[in-house]
């Protein structure tokens, strides 16, 4: 593990300084005998200390001098890891009436360690109001990196959300819409946008060039499991390097028979019914449906690119649980087909995530909600698919961190980063579901969420 010491009279300089530093309000905590997690090389240290000055970590070395610090804890047998993402969030849901605990859910993630959202929709406004009240410690929760609403054009497929959240999504459908919403977006503090499906291709390149101008980074939705508007691979074209829900390369990948007869529809601007059949024969082939030749060709594309996938898996527990509180009576055939068609996309979906992570596909984690309690079931389920626990670390740490532009400040724990920590009770290397037992959370050189206090 590459760990970057300071040397003895360094130390000694500490306590030099000791008073000027209690003078301009500074604040110091040690972290003894603890292993600490190397996200980047995979690997757990042996016992050490690190000293976190402020907001940061100073140093990580062995054995460094007693009381120096205004808190001193004895991490023997615990595992450090950074502060955790969850990279696909709709976070602005917690400010509507039916969720009236926002400061309590809010409180939730960082007590679970969850310390950063990536989110991909919700009304510009609000996200830039909890980002700032966040900001000045008026709401303990995530530090929150946002895309204001999603973009679609016309009609907008999740327009019934807009009564809940005024501009949850918004239509594009001319180069003014986009030359006009961009630089506000920017404005308000986004950092990214959100494309969602039935954006024409022309219109989708130039929203590209817009963003590119703004430094907006570009998050990418196809849209339904079939028949996208801008699939994954002309996304990847395009620039693209974020492609939201593990289905979003399953048109790519059929196999050539299922391929022609999907392209035709496509083609053809084909009815629903055309496209049922299409859908529920894709379905019934299910893996068998797949060309794993156009995976691997997919894969290498994604790598060449730096192209990272956000399988949100989640959203299948979600959908199996809302299903099971329906009261159905004699079921119908667009039942039937809806179910067929769920069931083939959770399939195709994990073995798309297990798939790309051995090609060398680089994940994000992200749960599709606004719970905190989601982003350790993610963990669950992209390691049920297949993807080892380092990489799943890397996929909530060091990866969206890199992709944001901050993996200066965080994403690892070395010094000279900013001090946002998980301190764990177990190895998560050895068992990812260790990442539940958290015994105390450093935000910002201080402590939050601490078991022990």
């Amino acid at each position: 593990m590459y760990i970057r010491l300071i040397d003895t009279s360094v130390i000694s300089r500490y306590h030099s300084f000791r008073l000027l530093t209690i003078m301009i309000g500074g604040f110091m905590i040690v972290l003894r005998n603890a292993h600490v997690v190397d996200v980047a090389l995979g690997t757990t240290s042996a016992p050490i200390d690190i000293l976190i000055e402020g907001q940061r970590i100073m140093s990580i070395r062995d054995a460094i001098s007693n009381a120096i610090g205004d808190q001193d804890r004895d991490c023997s047998g615990k595992y450090l890891i950074p502060g955790l993402f969850d990279c696909h969030t709709h976070i602005a849901f917690l400010t509507t009436p039916e969720e009236n605990n926002l400061a309590t859910a809010l409180r939730e993630f960082v007590d679970r360690g969850v310390l950063y959202v990536r989110d991909v929709g919700g009304p510009i406004d609000v996200l830039n109001d909890l980002h700032r009240r966040i900001s000045e410690k008026k709401l303990n929760g995530p530090r929150i990196f946002y895309t204001g609403p999603m973009l679609e054009s016309s009609p907008l497929y999740w327009e019934r959300f807009n009564e809940q959240l005024t501009d949850f999504t918004v239509a594009v459908d001319t180069e003014e819409d986009i030359r006009c919403l961009l630089p506000a977006l920017a404005e308000h503090g986004a950092c990214m946008v959100k494309t969602f499906n039935n954006i024409p291709l022309t219109l989708y390149r130039r929203l590209l060039d817009v963003a590119r101008q703004y430094s907006l980074r570009v998050v990418h939705d196809p849209g339904s499991p079939l028949f996208n508007w801008v699939p994954i691979d002309k996304a990847i074209e395009l620039g693209v390097t974020s492609i939201e829900h593990a289905k979003a390369p399953w048109p790519f990948v059929l196999e050539d028979r299922l391929r022609k007869r999907h392209n035709a529809m496509i083609e053809s601007d084909a009815g629903p019914e055309d496209r049922t059949k299409v859908m529920m024969d894709v379905a019934n082939a299910g893996r068998d449906g797949i060309s794993h030749e156009r995976l691997e060709t997919l894969a290498a594309m994604m790598r060449e690119n730096e192209v990272f996938l956000c399988p949100t898996l989640n959203v299948f527990n979600e959908w199996k649980k809302s299903e099971s509180k329906e009261e159905k009576s004699e079921p119908n055939p667009e039942e039937h087909v809806r179910k067929r068609m769920k069931a083939a996309m959770e399939d195709v979906s994990y073995y798309f995530v297990g798939a790309l992570s051995r090609y060398g596909v680089r994940m994000f984690l992200g749960t599709d909600g606004f719970s905190a309690h989601a982003n350790t079931e993610e963990m669950k389920n992209m390691r049920k698919a297949g993807v080892s626990a380092i990489e799943i670390l890397r996929a909530a740490t060091l990866n969206p961190a890199e992709w944001l532009g901050v993996d200066d400040q965080i994403g690892s724990i070395e010094p000279g980063k900013t001090a946002d920590i998980v301190i764990l009770d177990a190895d998560p290397l050895h068992d990812i579901q260790n990442v539940e037992a958290v015994s105390a959370v450093i935000q910002g050189g201080r402590f939050v969420g601490d078991q022990n206090a």
